[in-house]
């Protein structure tokens, strides 16, 4: 009994230091400030307790505000890492639909699309970084979500309208609609591609954009499918397509397709190597994480994906100075991404000998107790096999391997 009442006050602790943004779900205005807010950068802006009238209660919700994850639970306790992992179990069920022959509605699809959208405004950073680490019931599944959130980041960045981006969210989440059970195949495959299975893969955009032109979506959505495995150099397929060929939206689900299959956690691929050093600028970190790929792609959209995103992205691990592996939850705002490429904090998941830290623990960047001395995510051996990463951004967890 005693362990785990010590184990729920490491949590509550931790709770108290860990900032997750305000989620707005009350249509009351407030009369006084529930509790402290910061603002992104973990500065206190407004103390618990103070008054607010109608006026300033407007302002407050057009920013992004955040508050302790403790306190975030009693009055604003909207869990957008409980709605992701639901979106990735219909995703799967719409994709068994598909490969029965059953009716799909469009509506099904386009309420997917707009309900990861949504979630991603919530909070980001913790549906990019859980979908990351949350080892999936679906390979594919976490594939298409990933993609699906850097779609978002990357329309937003080019200035999409609200529709727009949608659109954009719903054609990386239904990219490989009707050949899921094969890319979770291909996933687990520890050689190259057999001979035999490479036809399957060659076809399966456009398979996956005649199930979607069936099912009734827009049609720039069933085209950037069909096109997401074009490359701007002529190589790809299904039909060879060269830049001014390909649409804007098609090249940019390449892109983030691409993307996602670096970022993503897997067991059963070599070790991507990644160094600190090759992140000094933009155009070298751009050239660092896609490498030889970037030839075949839009330049111009992975150097604005990757502005974005930063150096160290939300679910980046990384080996801290004193020995222990942690997560970066909050990426660095672009404005102050010249002074420092470094997070300002991370959460620690496993000490210097390895052992798991059943609660993670907030660490300070910059100190002279602990800097991050390299990336370590191309070490996923080192990572538990569960673990309740919804904690390193202030949520209840109980979900980490839903997606």
């Amino acid at each position: 009994m005693a362990m785990y009442e010590g184990l729920a006050e490491a949590k509550r602790i931790t709770s108290s230091l860990v900032l997750r943004p305000v989620i707005f779900a009350s249509a009351e205005p407030w009369k006084r400030v529930p509790c402290d807010f910061f603002d992104m950068y973990g500065s206190l802006l407004l103390r618990q307790g103070a008054p607010i009238n109608d006026a300033a209660y407007r302002v407050l919700i057009g920013r992004r505000l955040f508050c302790r994850a403790l306190e975030a639970e009693v009055f604003s306790p909207v869990d957008p890492l409980f709605t992701l992992a639901e979106i990735g179990e219909t995703l799967s069920m719409v994709d068994a639909m598909v490969g029965a022959g059953d009716f799909v509605d469009v509506g099904c699809c386009a309420e997917l699309a707009e309900a990861v959208y949504d979630n991603w405004q919530l909070d980001p950073d913790a549906c990019i970084g859980f979908t990351r680490l949350a080892y999936p019931a679906s390979a594919s599944v976490t594939q298409s979500m990933l993609a699906a959130l850097f779609a978002a980041e990357l329309g937003s960045a080019h200035a999409f309208t609200r529709d727009e981006i949608i659109g954009l969210v719903g054609a990386a989440l239904t990219m490989n609609l009707g050949s899921m059970r094969f890319h979770n195949e291909m996933a687990a495959l520890h050689g190259p591609l057999p001979d035999e299975l490479r036809p399957d893969l060659v076809d399966h955009p456009r398979y996956a954009a005649m199930i979607l032109q069936a099912i009734g979506v827009p049609e720039i959505w069933s085209r950037a499918v069909s096109q997401h495995h074009e490359n701007v150099d002529g190589s790809g397929y299904p039909g060879g397509l060269s830049k001014g060929n390909i649409c804007l939206e098609g090249r940019m689900l390449r892109l983030v397709d691409i993307l996602a299959a670096r970022f993503r956690v897997r067991r059963t691929r070599g070790a991507r190597y990644l160094s600190i050093a090759q992140t000094r600028d933009l155009g070298t970190l751009t050239q660092h994480m896609f490498g030889t790929d970037l030839d075949m792609l839009d330049l111009s959209l992975a150097r604005l994906l990757m502005g974005r995103l930063g150096a160290f992205p939300p679910g980046s691990i990384v080996r801290l100075s004193n020995g222990e592996l942690a997560v970066v939850s909050r990426r660095i705002h672009a404005s102050v991404r010249e002074a420092t490429n470094m997070p300002r904090d991370v959460l620690s998941f496993l000490d210097m000998r390895g052992k798991v830290l059943k609660v993670p623990r907030l660490r300070r960047i910059g100190s002279n107790d602990y800097r991050i001395q390299s990336y370590a995510h191309d070490d996923p051996h080192l990572l538990p096999a569960s673990y309740d990463w919804a904690a390193i951004w202030g949520y209840s967890g109980g979900y980490s391997g839903g997606l």
